[in-house]
């Protein structure tokens, strides 16, 4: 009892308040109490029986002082914190992750879990982590848990919540890695942070002396509590599935009659087709068989069922896909009836949508009344939609065919039109060469924009990386295919590396532009169109016309002259020419004969900018709009680069043939080697290429996307990029122009020669440099000490925000795997594609011209009738993020409809045009009152004395 044990350390560390004294013997007790959540009785044996009194009675004494103890202590834990009565506290904890921790095991990592315990009671354990170090916990490995607890019981507990990581272990005890606890008033006032503990050793444990747990702990919302409960009970949230139609339902006959000829009627002697996947329900007699002609003619209507999609706010995009055409057979039986099935593949941002599928047919009509309509919201403006046709295949085992896809960029679309566009069909768009054989797709497109302003200020944020989760493979493959294509460009394949080789030497093809754009400058032959008036003196007025002008190689005649002039000029002349090259570019593409190889103007985007809304109007372009000039222009530069490629082969020869008769002068000279040294030659390799050409082959990669890019800021194709470089560029060539250059560097080096060179150096040397002395060894490591802390803090600095960033990664990965589905495919924001995808000359624009209607038909219609709402996969908020929703009406607060110009005329609701919300109402009325009371009460005094200064009495 009394005599001390050397060697002995404590085993148990138990709460005065869960010890209790069972039996006294003569020399012994038996004792109770309750360790780790489990109930234990120990028998005591003591020296004398006045040390077991002695034990006894220390017992006994203690426990009368529990209560004044605890009460003690809970007044100083809450200090100045108000606790209600009876409250109750529901809080959230992340554990987010592990640090350094210690390895019980020989040769491997330790397995870590986290046990949480309270009182005593385990109330969470996480899943183990195998062979970890750094370990991560995600929802699905237990990180997440929600726990209940009276806030006096909180405060009354001695050790608040106990942490505790173990080392998993299959065979054997779990053994304990380190332990912190969280105190109370710690956890009543944590409010999301994220914060590390450091892992102590349990009473009897052995001290690692390294470890750290990070967690999260808030108060828990409604939001939260149901999430938790819904993961515990297994309900997995359902996603963005979309309606489609299933395989039993596309389970055909290759004998099925999908035409015939009326034998009678109006339509005698006509071929009707069997209208796929099924007729209007509203009129099903009517649309079951129809002719060619009247097919062509329904699938034209507008679409009765939209699907709104995705989480952006910037604006809307309206897609309706209307057919394809030629496209090639993807089915065996072909003879028999057994053709391709088609349906559309959609992914725009984080969406991914897909049509119904139209069996046995080459040239697929998408009727209005299927789904076939979709409307995206937009979160950036570099978002391009991708569109790929699949052959739908029911087998379970094997994936729906790729026929082409193609890629629309949308940034050069124009509000307040409505384009009826067709594409040529490709395999890919990374890599060349590309030949139209595999059909074509028709959509109708409309965009609807909330702000063109915020839409080009939206710029500003870089865009986030975009992934498409879902759960079958299946579908995984149709996303991967409609957004990469059929090629895979990341594997490892010759045909790849020479796809990029060829890629490399297509853009020396920018040299014969180059060319051109040099010679028309120095020679003045250039021509900008300028809009000059004209006086007219038959009909005495005005006329506008349109006139060339050498403006460029005027302005660049006047800058190059102040340039030689004022050298001061030159980073205000860099600038400035960045810039107006890509001001020249844009005028170029405006100049194009293809209406659709044109980009926005810099204007469009200035008016946008300073007047909230562009001045251009909607974009109309016609059906085969200048057909001839585009086939000019295209033959042109096919004859160009022909030639000049014609003229590169040639020199190419003439190079080759004097290296090979400077070879042969070399070996008649004779070998000249002195090397001394051993010569090796080349091993045997299982696989010779792939160890030497998949690197390059990743380089090639790497720079071709560099190159993509610079590529489409230059030619607008990033149109909004274009215009933010072209802007800033031009702001700093006028900011820099008034900073004195020649000025400063004049004197900025006259002080440094003056100051650092003079003879004043010497004196400088006598009384400071000479009387240096030379640092001793404490002082140079002390130094050295001092650098190594400084790296040490940056390093540890630098692996923290690491760690934070994997940590938000793993759980966001985690997050959406179990939202949406286990598969991700990353979606492509900003456009690094080889070849994009034009419409055909057969496309057309038009002015967007809705019908007027009535006040309830356009409120129902803002409200989402005839429209099914679904999420994207954005997720946002930390611990439990939440899907970001999308409004589902757009009608605005305090109005009673939006689009106020599309009601039918003499309605009461279209002489409204505000757009104001209640409190904004309300402070416009009040100012209004505020007002008239102003000038009543200064206004009428002022009045009756101007009037008796007028009339006097």
């Amino acid at each position: 009892g009394n005599q001390p044990f050397e060697g002995w350390s404590p085993k148990y560390k138990v709460p005065l308040r869960m010890f209790n004294i069972v039996e006294k013997k003569k020399r012994a007790v038996i004792v109770a109490f309750e360790s780790k959540g489990h109930s234990s009785h120990r028998e005591l044996i003591f020296g004398s029986e006045s040390a077991l009194s002695d034990f006894c009675s220390i017992i006994e004494k203690n426990k009368k002082l529990l209560d004044s103890r605890l009460k003690a202590r809970v007044e100083n834990a809450i200090g100045n914190i108000k606790l209600e009565k009876d409250e109750e506290l529901t809080l959230l904890f992340d554990i987010c992750s592990g640090k350094e921790l210690p390895s019980c095991d020989i040769g491997k990592e330790s397995d870590p879990y986290v046990s949480v315990r309270f009182n005593g009671k385990r109330i969470h354990k996480t899943d183990f982590i195998p062979n970890k170090a750094n370990p991560i916990w995600t929802l699905r490995k237990g990180s997440l848990f929600i726990w209940k607890v009276n806030a006096l019981d909180l405060f009354q507990s001695e050790e608040g919540l106990i942490f505790e990581v173990k080392d998993y272990d299959s065979m054997g005890s779990n053994d304990s890695l380190g332990a912190f606890n969280v105190n109370a008033r710690t956890l009543y006032k944590w409010n999301g942070e994220r914060r590390e503990f450091a892992l102590k050793p349990l009473l009897g444990q052995e001290d690692f002396k390294q470890g750290k747990i990070s967690l999260r702990v808030r108060r828990a919302t409604a939001h939260d509590i149901e999430f938790i409960e819904g993961f515990n009970a297994k309900v997995k949230s359902t996603g963005m599935t979309l309606p489609t139609i299933t395989a039993g339902a596309t389970l055909k006959s290759i004998m099925t009659m999908n035409s015939k000829k009326e034998k009678e009627g109006p339509d005698k002697g006509k071929t009707k087709y069997l209208v796929r996947p099924g007729p209007d329900p509203k009129r099903k007699e009517d649309t079951t068989w129809l002719t060619k002609e009247k097919i062509e003619e329904e699938s034209m209507r507008p679409s009765d069922n939209w699907t709104d999609i995705g989480s952006g706010t910037l604006g809307k995009i309206f897609v309706e896909i209307l057919g394809c055409d030629k496209l090639p057979n993807m089915d065996t039986g072909g003879v028999l009836g057994n053709k391709t099935d088609a349906f559309v593949s959609l992914v725009y941002e984080d969406c991914f949508a897909r049509t119904h599928e139209v069996s046995d047919c080459l040239s697929p009509r998408f009727m209005p009344w299927t789904q076939r309509a979709f409307i995206f919201n937009m979160m950036h403006t570099s978002s391009q939609l991708f569109l790929a046709v699949f052959d739908s295949d029911i087998t379970p085992l094997s994936s729906h065919d790729l026929v082409g896809r193609v890629s629309i960029n949308i940034s050069n679309f124009r509000p307040n039109s409505v384009y009826l566009l067709q594409y040529n069909l490709y395999p890919t768009a990374k890599l060349g060469p590309r030949e139209a054989k595999f059909g074509t797709i028709k959509l109708r497109l409309r965009m609807e924009l909330e702000d063109e302003r915020s839409l080009l200020l939206s710029n500003f944020q870089l865009p986030q990386s975009v992934y498409v989760n879902v759960e079958s493979k299946k579908d995984f493959e149709v996303i991967q295919e409609t957004v990469e294509g059929g090629v895979d460009t990341k594997k490892y394949s010759l045909g790849t590396i020479k796809a990029y080789t060829d890629e490399m030497m297509a853009y020396l093809t920018i040299y014969y532009a180059l060319e051109d754009v040099f010679i028309s400058l120095v020679l003045w032959r250039g021509y900008s169109i300028i809009t000059l008036p004209m006086p007219s003196y038959s009909t005495r007025s005005i006329k506008w016309i349109d006139a060339g002008f050498p403006l460029h190689s005027l302005v660049a005649f006047i800058c190059c002259v102040c340039l030689v002039e004022n050298p001061d000029f030159l980073p205000s002349f860099f600038f400035g020419c960045i810039g107006w090259l890509l001001l020249a570019t844009v005028e170029r593409r405006a100049r194009n004969p293809n209406p659709w190889n044109r980009s926005k103007s810099f204007s469009h985007f200035l008016s946008s900018l300073v007047l909230g809304k562009t001045i251009m109007g909607p974009q109309l372009i016609e059906a085969h709009e200048n057909v001839d000039g585009v086939v000019e222009s295209e033959t042109f530069w096919d004859k160009r680069v022909r030639d000049m490629e014609e003229r590169a082969n040639k020199r190419a020869e003439e190079y080759a043939e004097e290296q090979e008769q400077y070879m042969k002068d070399l070996k008649e000279i004779g070998d000249t080697n002195e090397d001394l040294s051993a010569q090796t030659v080349g091993g045997y390799s299982l696989d010779p290429t792939r160890a030497y050409l998949f690197p390059i082959q990743q380089y090639l990669r790497v720079a071709c996307f560099c190159l993509r890019i610079s590529k489409n800021i230059l030619v607008w194709e990033e149109c909004y990029l274009s215009f933010w470089i072209a802007t800033i560029c031009f702001v700093l060539s006028v900011v820099v122009f008034f900073v004195p250059w020649g000025f400063l560097i004049k004197w900025t080096l006259r002080i440094i020669v003056w100051v650092s060179l003079g003879p004043w150096m010497k004196l400088a040397d006598i009384y400071y440099f000479s009387r240096l002395k030379e640092e001793t060894d404490e002082q140079k490591q002390e130094r050295m000490g001092q650098l190594q802390l400084e790296r040490q803090k940056r390093l540890e600095k630098q692996k923290l925000d690491a760690q934070i960033a994997r940590e938000k990664a793993s759980k966001l990965r985690d997050f959406k795997q179990y939202m949406f589905g286990e598969r991700i495919c990353k979606v492509n924001i900003l456009k690094n594609d080889r070849y994009y995808d034009l419409p055909l000359p057969s496309s057309s624009s038009t002015l967007y011209n809705p019908k007027s209607k009535s006040l309830g038909e356009l409120a129902m219609q803002e409200a989402g009738y005839h429209r099914s709402r679904v999420n994207g996969q954005q997720l946002v908020g930390e611990m439990i993020p939440v899907i970001y929703e999308t409004p589902t009406t757009e009608a605005p607060t305090g109005k009673p409809t939006k689009k106020t110009d599309l009601l039918e005329k003499g309605c009461s609701a279209a002489f409204y045009d505000g757009n104001d919300s209640y409190s904004a109402a309300a402070i416009k009325v009040g100012s209004i009152l505020v007002g008239a009371g102003a000038i009543t009460w200064f206004g009428v005094p002022l009045f009756v004395y101007l009037v008796r200064l007028v009339l006097p009495e």
